[in-house]
């Protein structure tokens, strides 16, 4: 069976001597999203707030949709693990992987998780600019506020890498940066990007 693990020390002490797999599966945190084939839910580990996303196997018949949509198909977690490593090489403030794990031959019945640190004191672009029609923010917020989401988007895709999910809800403002003349973001949710081929995590 084929298996990649990938723990920070934190992980790696707290599930020391247990199957990494059964480990994150065990944990019961606040739940974010629960579908067929994934769960999103948050939880702490000594003292620290972590986001986790377990996922099973999508099924063939969700392989055969996409790949009739012509469309690659996200098999696990590998996927979006690829996807923050590429982003942290090239710049881009995103989550941070604190453990990944992926087991399996059977494109269809893979099992993955990652977990990342939690983005603390953070507004989605969403939420921010809701009432922006009503209620405009200075025009230099907004003006150094669409500098930094234009970089961003600009060096994600020079390096290749395809969102493929790319909406405001899924950029986050640092609360801390506001008055800054570049305020500060996180792009999240990248469980779909596609990297570009030649890329690979052992290269960052």
């Amino acid at each position: 069976m084929a298996q990649f693990i990938d723990l920070a020390p934190e992980f790696a002490r707290a599930w020391q001597g247990r199957d990494p797999f059964e480990a994150v599966a065990a944990i019961e945190g606040e739940v974010f999203r629960h579908v067929k084939s994934r769960r999103t839910f948050r939880f702490e580990l000594e003292g620290r707030g972590y986001f986790a996303k377990v996922h099973h196997g999508v099924g063939w018949r969700e392989i055969f949709k996409n790949w009739l949509r012509f469309k690659k198909p996200v098999l696990g977690a590998r996927n979006e693990y690829e996807a923050l490593a590429l982003l942290h090489r090239v710049g881009v403030d995103t989550m941070t992987s604190h453990a990944c794990g992926c087991r399996g031959t059977n494109p269809a019945k893979l099992e993955s998780f990652l977990v990342t640190a939690e983005l603390k004191n953070m507004t989605s672009l969403e939420d921010l600019c809701r009432d922006w029609p009503e209620h405009p923010p200075a025009p230099r917020f907004r003006i150094g506020l669409t500098r930094r989401l234009a970089t961003m988007v600009r060096t994600m895709h020079a390096a290749g890498l395809n969102h493929r999910d790319c909406y405001l809800c899924h950029f986050l403002l640092d609360n801390a940066t506001r008055d800054e003349a570049l305020p500060h973001l996180y792009v999240i949710d990248l469980h779909r990007a596609a990297c570009p081929h030649w890329y690979t995590p052992s290269a960052v």
